[in-house]
């Protein structure tokens, strides 16, 4: 069994808690252990779109980590919260006398590339320490700056202190970080009082089953489910080699190609079946994981 599998987060669990879920239900349905990844977390009070990958396709969970992400958030102004959520504690409260229209300017300004910084309360590794296990203890920390890329911002609905808004962004890009500069910038403060993910690539929340329903799925509805690995790398352009240099392929020998392609590519035989991933610099391909 071997693919990826797209779930729709429920609130009110942590990711990895969400893949063990998985993971036990798989066991109990083929009586063997089989292997799981995640392609990137989402916070505890968050819901959505999660990438699953299965079996081989675990080799793959890297590729996806990069990709651009889409959500929408539901902000509250006049609140500021330790963790940036709905979650924290409340650490200070404004009044806010903002309107609307000041309000869409400043939300829409947050449509550029810039370094943002990460929520004191993240994922981040801080000297093999999380920086949330660092920030429960009161433990102050210093966070770098990550360079993130907001490519649109639409805004669904302003009824203040409420804004609603859907966010194109960057990988790496902390939707609670956002909100609280956007509050930061009306000078009343902001924390994420909702957040969904419903967007990866080309992966839509649409097109995921809720975690529930999954625990209930017999092994027919499991595999009529699952992404095949040939599949399952749409963002990645596709070569298909000629016979005989499929196999020079997955001896892991690099070899020239015609193509005008460059950098990395997702590689068939002539039979359209998966061989991996390579990558292509001045017509060289070089193989990178190869799928005997």
């Amino acid at each position: 069994m071997d693919g990826i599998i797209l779930i729709d987060k429920p609130a009110g669990i942590t990711s990895n808690r969400l893949v063990q879920k998985v993971r036990k239900h798989l066991k109990d349905i083929y009586q063997q252990n089989i292997k799981i990844g995640h392609t990137g977390t989402l916070d505890f009070f968050a819901t959505g779109l999660m990438i699953l990958t299965i079996g081989k396709a675990t080799r793959l969970t890297e590729e996806f980590q990069g990709l651009d992400k889409q959500y929408i958030a539901t902000g509250e102004l006049g609140k500021i919260t330790d963790t940036y959520d709905i979650n924290g504690k409340i650490i200070e409260e404004k009044k806010c006398n903002i309107d609307k229209e000041k309000l869409k300017q400043i939300i829409k300004s947050f449509e550029k590339t810039y370094f943002q910084y990460p929520p004191p309360f993240s994922a981040k590794r801080i000297n093999g320490k999380r920086a949330y296990q660092l920030a429960k203890k009161g433990i102050e920390i210093e966070l770098k700056p990550k360079k993130v890329s907001i490519y649109k911002i639409d805004i669904l609905g302003i009824n203040i202190p409420f804004f609603k808004i859907k966010i194109d962004c960057s990988s790496g890009t902390y939707i609670r970080s956002l909100i609280k500069e956007i509050g930061d910038e009306t000078c009343c403060g902001a924390y994420v009082k909702e957040l969904r993910r419903t967007k990866i690539d080309s992966f839509s929340v649409e097109n995921a089953i809720s975690l529930e329903e999954f625990l209930s799925f017999d092994k027919e509805k499991i595999e009529k489910n699952l992404i095949p690995i040939e599949d399952s790398l749409p963002f990645l352009e596709k070569i298909i080699l000629d016979e005989g240099f499929d196999k020079r392929f997955l001896n892991g020998q690099r070899f020239k190609i015609p193509s005008n392609l460059e950098g990395k590519v997702k590689v068939f035989s002539k039979d359209n079946k998966f061989l991996g991933i390579g990558f292509i610099k001045d017509n060289i391909l070089h193989p990178k994981k190869v799928f005997h």
